[in-house]
């Protein structure tokens, strides 16, 4: 809004003198005069500096010399709208506008100020009117600004035509091109998004930061090879770029290579010994392993630099539930839901540690948070109902009665074929089987693997053979 300090300005003797001379008088309390070029460059430079009370005492003084320099008056009605004072800085620059309707710096002003207000069509009028009159680089930042203020407004499609006509006019910056690739991710475009980073890839291929953001647009698209080959581009010309390390070694992750992943997790750990987020994915990486000692040590470490970080609490009371310290597990898990007790995972994981605790009254309260917070998720419902039935099948029948989103559950019919079937009731049991096995062929199929019991029935191992033979004859 206000021009930042030239430095080869400021290394001027001059500039330098009036600044000291200007120091003087404020320690004093008493304003000397002071040439109106002078006083530009010492309020820029008291604004970037922050130091805004002395601004504010010296643009005051300076305009009882000057009283009609319009560069004074925009700076003190920005001081005024800096410090809460924004309604009389829109006045003044208003009257500004009046007599000088094309100077850029009143119009951006107002812009900035109508911003500040949340009077965002009066906003994006003025930055229209300033982008107008703006050449050169200057259209860049504006088209920027411009855009940001039609996003509050969730006028992404407008938001999009200022960006393109921008770049189209000539002007591509990444900046330009970050802004436009963020709107066409929020109206999940991503196709788009993509096109944008690629055009200006093309334009400067060693900008590390777009292959990133290339790579981040990937990953929202689930496209984890292109993810990859991305931030391998900008690991290749910046290989010091933490951030894209650490999104390859999660892209890793998310692909199931985790000897890569650990090795990009380390390779952030060389830059960042003390990053609390890497040692927690490391712990994820061992946990996959099967290391759950290792794993255990990552997530501890984690939580050692970063104590509310509920992931690494979740982490370690799995591990320890893994290992047998089913105490130490449930101390754990319930920091976690301390510190995130809206995931309904946090709390399936306490009621496991407290079933193998053998903690029935908790466990159950445990699940049935679990549930209330998650009704949906398939793991919730397969650990909390198939606890309930290893206890009594009739606390399963209770459980589903009382909880209407549990009851066209196709997991939770799963676990009643296995209810019924155990206290006789095989009729009513191969009913929901073959209701299962018609919505969901997959989750029937691992019903022997949740009850074990089951695979020694005829019934369903006949009615999955027949879909196997079924899919082979559609196959062939």
């Amino acid at each position: 809004m206000f021009e930042e300090e030239n430095e080869d300005d400021w290394l001027n003797h001059d500039y330098q003198r009036s600044l000291a001379n200007f120091d003087e008088m404020y320690a004093r309390k008493e304003y000397v005069y002071i040439d109106s070029d002078d006083v530009e460059y010492i309020l820029d430079h008291l604004m970037i500096s922050n130091q805004l009370k002395k601004a504010k005492w010296a643009a005051e003084k300076a305009l009882q010399h000057f009283p009609n320099n319009s560069t004074i008056i925009i700076r003190q009605a920005q001081l005024m709208s800096m410090t809460g004072n924004i309604n009389t800085a829109l006045k003044k620059l208003i009257n500004l506008e009046q007599i000088e309707p094309n100077n850029l710096d009143v119009l951006l002003s107002i812009a900035s100020c109508y911003s500040q207000l949340k009077h965002s069509d009066q906003s994006v009028k003025y930055f229209r009117k300033a982008f107008a009159i703006a050449t050169g680089e200057e259209k860049v930042d504006i088209a920027i600004d411009l855009a940001m203020e039609l996003e509050s407004k969730d006028d992404y499609l407008g938001a999009i035509a200022i960006l393109n006509n921008t770049i189209k006019d000539g002007y591509l910056s990444d900046l330009l091109i970050y802004e436009l690739a963020h709107c066409y991710e929020k109206i999940g475009d991503y196709g788009n998004a993509v096109k944008s980073f690629l055009t200006y890839i093309d334009e400067d291929p060693y900008s590390y930061t777009s292959w990133y953001n290339l790579g981040n647009t990937y990953s929202k698209m689930d496209k984890t090879e292109e993810a990859i080959w991305a931030y391998e581009y900008a690991i290749l010309i910046q290989d010091d770029f933490v951030p894209a390390l650490y999104n390859i070694a999660n892209a890793y992750l998310d692909a199931n290579k985790i000897e890569s992943a650990l090795e990009y997790y380390k390779k952030c750990l060389e830059l960042d010994k003390n990053d609390p987020m890497v040692f927690c994915s490391m712990g994820e990486c061992y946990e996959e392993l099967g290391d759950f000692e290792k794993a255990y040590e990552m997530y501890h470490k984690s939580t050692v630099l970063l104590p509310q970080l509920a992931d690494a609490w979740l982490g370690k009371g799995i591990m320890s539930d893994m290992l047998d310290k089913h105490t130490r597990a449930v101390q754990e898990l319930l920091v976690a839901v301390d510190l995130e007790p809206e995931k309904g995972e946090y709390w399936r994981a306490l009621g496991n540690a407290y079933e193998n605790k053998e903690q029935i009254e908790q466990a159950i309260k445990a699940y049935e948070r679990a549930v209330d917070l998650d009704p949906n998720d398939k793991e919730i419902i397969i650990d909390y109902l198939s606890f309930l039935a290893g206890q009594s099948m009739d606390l399963v029948f209770e459980a589903v009665e009382k909880n209407n989103e549990l009851i066209n559950n196709n997991v939770t019919k799963m676990v009643l074929c296995y209810c019924h079937w155990m206290v006789g009731n095989q009729t009513e049991s191969m009913m929901i089987f073959d209701e299962v096995l018609e919505n969901d062929a997959i989750l029937a199929k691992s019903l022997f693997l949740h009850f074990p019991e089951m695979n020694k029935e005829s019934y369903f191992i006949d009615r999955l053979h027949e879909l196997d033979e079924s899919n082979d004859d559609e196959e062939f």
